[in-house]
């Protein structure tokens, strides 16, 4: 069964929020097919999903710390197949993450009520029956056209067990046709709705504890912010949690060791960790064998980044259809600061193309709902 569709059926009125099916689609990619066990497991809110009347039934609700980035090719640059040409400046992976971990334990320890993240996605999407401004059930089969649906979403989420947290989605949401004849056919279908992203902002507030994942096991905010600041134990506690999301009884986990420390890596550094963490988490990926420099790029948002890949020779993580597919990150060379996620599809002829894209506008700690850093 699709996943995409399992989560629809499993909430059955309201179907999944747009960042979670991006979540679901980004790690379906790069865990091979793997089911993951819950869905839930490294997933964006799943409070996030509809109103609060259909998570309020859940006991608990569990947030990914996540992040993904823009769909068409690479920027254009000068290097083997079709990727932008490495600076001369620049090393490799391992050099470059080894100075972001430098940059990143310099960076002032800050705390607050709620964290704060607002995320621009762009993603394929294709019609889905029923008027817009009402609640589509169920996808078009077979889209004629192409499309692309992007849209902004802000989250505040709590500290404490007893405040509120916030989301809003469905922020400045547009469709965007590679040509000319692609948007005259949605036209002649009646303009209908694209994907799941609503028309207008929704505000959704959830009284509840969050909590987020690290692989298939949820954590409180206060153990994400007590975790290793010593490269050395950080790894040995991914291992370990490694070690029991494989060895799991029930929803065995798939895929190597590599790809684990990846997608944590890719949900922790959009999420509220100490400075600490964080550089020990940038030099825990330089001790991974598979991580490639991509080299100079700009992310969706048109900001200037340096680009780093999980290497499809190691693992060859593939996307639905057999195509190989390659996780990027985009960081910020001054800052450390994640700016992105990306996924590309692969070609037989190593042309890249990207399916899935999430950028972070902006995040961190504010003290209010509503505030923004």
């Amino acid at each position: 069964m699709d996943e995409i569709r399992m989560v629809r059926e499993l909430y059955a009125e309201t179907p999944p929020n747009p960042h979670l099916e991006t979540k679901i689609r980004g790690r379906l990619a790069q865990q091979s097919g793997n089911r993951r066990g819950r869905i839930r497991g490294s997933l964006w809110p799943a409070l996030l999903i509809g109103g609060a009347a259909t998570v309020a039934a859940a006991t608990a609700a569990v947030v990914a710390l996540g992040g993904l980035p823009v769909l068409g090719g690479d920027d254009g640059g000068t290097g083997p197949a079709g990727r932008p040409a490495v600076a001369p400046e620049t090393i490799d992976a391992r050099g470059f993450l080894l100075t972001s971990a430098e940059k990143a334990e310099r960076a002032p320890a800050t705390s607050g009520r709620y964290w704060y993240t607002r995320v621009r996605t762009t993603e394929p999407a294709g019609p889905v029956a029923g008027k817009e401004g009402r609640k589509p059930r169920r996808a078009v089969a077979k889209s004629p056209f192409a499309a692309n649906v992007s849209h902004s979403q802000e989250s505040w989420t709590a500290r404490e067990r007893n405040d509120r947290t916030r989301t809003i989605v469905g922020i400045d949401r547009k469709y965007d046709f590679s040509v000319p004849a692609d948007e005259a056919k949605w036209k002649a279908m009646g303009s209908p709705q694209l994907g799941w992203v609503p028309a207008e902002p929704k505000v959704n507030n959830y009284d509840m504890p969050i909590r987020f994942t690290i692989g298939q096991k949820q954590l409180t905010m206060r153990a994400l912010a007590e975790l290793p600041t010593d490269a050395d134990e950080l790894g040995t506690e991914m291992r370990r949690r490694y070690n029991a999301d494989v060895n799991d009884p029930k929803y065995p986990l798939q895929g190597g060791y590599l790809q684990y420390v990846w997608s944590t890596a890719q949900d922790l550094l959009a999420g509220p960790i100490t400075p600490g963490t964080k550089a020990a988490l940038y030099r825990l990926l330089a001790q991974q064998k598979g991580i490639e420099l991509v080299g100079k790029v700009t992310d969706s948002l048109g900001r200037p980044g340096v680009s780093l890949a999980m290497d499809v020779g190691m693992e060859k993580p593939r996307i639905r259809g057999g195509r190989p597919f390659e996780a990027r990150l985009i960081i910020d060379p001054k800052s450390a600061e994640l700016l992105a996620y990306e996924a590309h599809a692969v070609d037989d002829r190593g042309r890249r193309e990207v399916q899935l894209s999430m950028a972070y506008q902006s995040m961190g700690w504010v003290n209010s709902l509503g505030a923004r850093p």
